[in-house]
């Protein structure tokens, strides 16, 4: 991952040694950041806010970088939640990579115009996925629509 300039900021279980140690021994304020050695000869930065430990690679990033850049994740794993659930992200029986990347794309296509309607009708996903379901496979969405005459 270094290699490519990419950077991970992941959370730590209190028992992760840290600098030789538990990280719940090293770090008693609850907030703050320190640089030291994790596991695997890895240099880190280790943040502590609260109760939760985040960490990264990446020295550069400061405290509050740290925490923001982490909170992203929730979202990220939301929209790869939804394509697999209802968008059928895990059903493609294609074998060839690009096939199998082409049926990634629609996924995600097919999720930005479900949340297009869901913003515009002010609906949760799990709303606006019941109401299309009652109202058959016919029924087309409007924010689609306009996508399919646009292109």
């Amino acid at each position: 991952m270094r290699d490519y300039g990419w950077y991970v900021i992941c959370r730590l279980k209190k028992n992760r040694r840290f600098n030789g140690q538990a990280v719940r021994h090293h770090r008693k304020h609850p907030y703050g950041a320190e640089r030291g050695w994790l596991s695997a000869g890895l240099t880190g930065l280790v943040v502590r806010h609260g109760k939760p430990y985040d960490a990264t690679h990446r020295l550069t990033l400061t405290a509050v970088a740290v925490r923001r850049l982490y909170r992203l994740r929730s979202h990220i794993a939301e929209v790869i939640r939804a394509c697999k659930d209802q968008l059928g992200l895990t059903g493609c029986q294609a074998r060839s990579e690009r096939a199998q990347v082409h049926h990634f794309t629609c996924c995600l296509v097919a999720f930005g115009g479900l949340e297009r309607e869901r913003y515009d009708r002010q609906l949760s996903s799990y709303k606006l996925k019941r109401q299309l379901s009652f109202k058959g496979h016919s029924h087309v969405l409007p924010s689609l629509e306009r996508l399919r005459r646009s292109a």
